[in-house]
């Protein structure tokens, strides 16, 4: 196969580009993949700290599984699997290293089979990305699959309030609320831009309906994070369109308020005497973000003993409760007094990744996330003639940005099993996409 040069107006798909079962074999990855990670093997069911020591030989299975499979997708495909690694080599070094750090992971029977899973999901994540062709047709199921498992959530708040209902908010089908909150914000960020794409009144009605329902379950989880920074985001998005809509006049526009909202935040740090405590009590009902700040200092301490390699990647929580990290702090706060394995993330990815494979690879995880942001941008700007490319670019382009802002909160960032990481693997492997020509 040979791609053709990424703006070329008149490059399409072709079926002479793949083999003749390829499009069922790269829909079924596409789809088991959505599954496991917006659904799950064992939806409802709330692990205990010994389980997740041992670790789920069911999820293990289907990780492999996945892996494996994958590279039915990826061998007729090489040549694009080789370019996404290359583009996004970033990405693929911060995989080494995790895997790497078996060599000097605290725990290596827990590291191999973490960075395994790892890896093998997002080999999946992958294989998904280079086997795109028709990028509407991608957005299109992605979108309807996520239509799907949100209005799933909310029948489930309906016909079964006891289990999708927790005492600090809605969870639906999933353990937490703030997964739950991942996923409505994820899904309103697809069907916006699958929306944006749409040319009949028919898929713009489907794709505000959408909106709205999952919008509506974002709001119910009361997920704060996932809430805050997907309003801020879809702001920002906005200026963007119409700044390239309405031309320059509103970029002018658009800069002029940047520069009032970098004024008025000098203004307030000299009126409050830079200091930032009291910035974030005048501003924030909670400065102690629930705790999260005393959690911070307690991971930064940690990071610090293994400042350039980590304890090894999925060796530092979850590693049994005689070897619990918080047992060696003392009675007295929460932290301290909260019970062994309530606490399995630092709840802020970077200094999570840092802790896990060391500073170094948490800045070059950083950079990766970074690089195809500006190429999302970058391609969604400059692409012609190629259908949906726009919508599906600036889906990608939003949500790795988001997923920037949400590990200030909490840790995804590279994490395993995750459904935001595992959606941002495959996005930052689908930002090298290239259509192929006909003599592919």
């Amino acid at each position: 196969m040979t791609a053709v040069a990424f703006s070329s107006p008149r490059a399409k798909p072709s079926a002479a580009a793949r083999p003749a079962w390829f499009g069922a074999a790269h829909d079924l990855l596409l789809y088991a993949f959505l599954e496991y990670t917006y659904v799950g093997l064992t939806p409802f069911t709330v692990t205990s700290v010994e389980n997740r020591l041992e670790g789920s030989p069911l999820v293990q299975v289907a990780g492999l599984s996945l892996g494996l499979f994958s590279l039915l997708i990826m061998w007729p495909r090489r040549s694009q699997l080789f370019l996404a690694l290359r583009e996004n080599w970033a990405m693929t070094l911060v995989f080494a290293i995790s895997l790497a750090s078996l060599f000097w992971s605290q725990y290596p029977d827990l590291t191999i089979r973490r960075a395994v899973l790892l890896l093998c999901i997002s080999a999946a994540a992958i294989g998904v990305a280079v086997g795109v062709d028709d990028l509407r047709a991608f957005h299109t199921k992605f979108f309807a699959f996520l239509t799907a498992v949100i209005v799933a959530n909310l029948l489930m708040v309906v016909l079964w309030p006891a289990q999708a209902i927790s005492d600090i908010g809605v969870q639906g089908i999933y353990v937490t609320k703030n997964v739950a909150g991942i996923v409505a914000m994820i899904s309103v960020i697809v069907a916006v831009t699958w929306t944006s794409g749409c040319t009949s009144w028919g898929g713009r009605f489907a794709g505000i309906f959408s909106v709205l329902a999952s919008f509506f379950f974002l709001l119910l989880t009361d997920s704060k994070t996932s809430t805050g920074i997907l309003l801020f985001g879809l702001a920002l998005g906005a200026v963007f369109y119409a700044a390239q809509k309405l031309g320059p006049r509103f970029a002018l526009l658009a800069f002029a308020g940047l520069a009032a909202l970098v004024t008025a935040i000098g203004a307030i740090l000299i009126f409050f005497d830079f200091e930032f405590y009291k910035i974030l009590v005048a501003f924030v009902s909670d400065p102690t973000f629930t705790g999260r700040d005393e959690l911070w200092a307690f991971a930064y301490r940690s990071a610090m003993k293994h400042e350039w390699l980590g304890y090894g990647y999925g060796a530092f929580w979850d590693v049994g409760v005689a070897n619990d990290p918080l047992k060696k702090l003392g009675p007295g706060t929460w932290l301290g007094d909260s019970p062994v394995g309530l606490i399995n993330q630092a709840h802020n990815g970077y200094l999570e990744l840092w802790l896990h494979i060391g500073l170094f690879a948490t800045l070059i995880a950083i950079w990766s996330v970074f690089v195809a942001i500006g190429r999302a941008t970058r391609r969604g700007i400059e692409t012609r003639g190629v259908p949906g490319a726009r919508p599906v670019f600036a889906m990608i382009a939003l949500t790795l940005f988001l997923y920037l802002l949400h590990n200030f909160t909490e840790a995804t960032l590279y994490m395993r099993n995750n459904p935001y990481t595992n959606l941002v693997t495959l996005f930052i492997a689908l930002a090298s996409w290239r259509p192929f020509s006909r003599s592919a």
